[in-house]
């Protein structure tokens, strides 16, 4: 699976769904809703996370079959910008042991770079005060 990472207003959702040839600000495979919900769980372990492994922040749907445009939450978003360089062992260990990544076969040192992009990501939407959208396709 294809997720890309986009900034934009809040009601850009439904464009990403239907505008494929827009640039995103980072690309990558595999970091699903369900995935960024097991990084939100690792970065603040008293968070209900399944609402972002489910569909409440599902903004958009090209089709039955994708893209799909999810909305991070605020609070994953505030999290990520706030969390030091000291937290990352620890919090990629705990996104390496989860459901979700275990399949992966990742350690936490795997995780640091990814971690770092999420955190700059975040960073970048908090400072322009955008929206970090996921969008994924098949």
């Amino acid at each position: 699976m294809l997720t890309e990472f986009f900034l934009g207003r809040a009601d850009d959702g439904v464009a990403l769904s239907t505008d494929m040839a827009r640039t995103p600000i980072y690309r990558t495979n595999n970091a699903d809703n369900s995935v960024l919900a097991a990084l939100w769980k690792a970065v603040d372990q008293s968070a209900d996370a399944s609402s972002l492994a489910g569909e409440e922040f599902l903004v958009a749907i090209g089709s039955p079959e994708g893209p799909w445009v999810f909305a991070i939450p605020d609070e994953l978003v505030i999290r990520l910008d706030e969390l030091n360089e000291d937290s990352f062992a620890n919090a990629t260990d705990r996104w390496a042991r989860s459901k979700e990544l275990s399949y992966h076969g990742v350690s936490g040192a795997d995780l640091i770079e990814p971690l770092k992009t999420m955190k700059a990501l975040a960073s970048d939407a908090r400072s322009t005060e955008h929206t970090l959208f996921l969008r994924m396709a098949m």
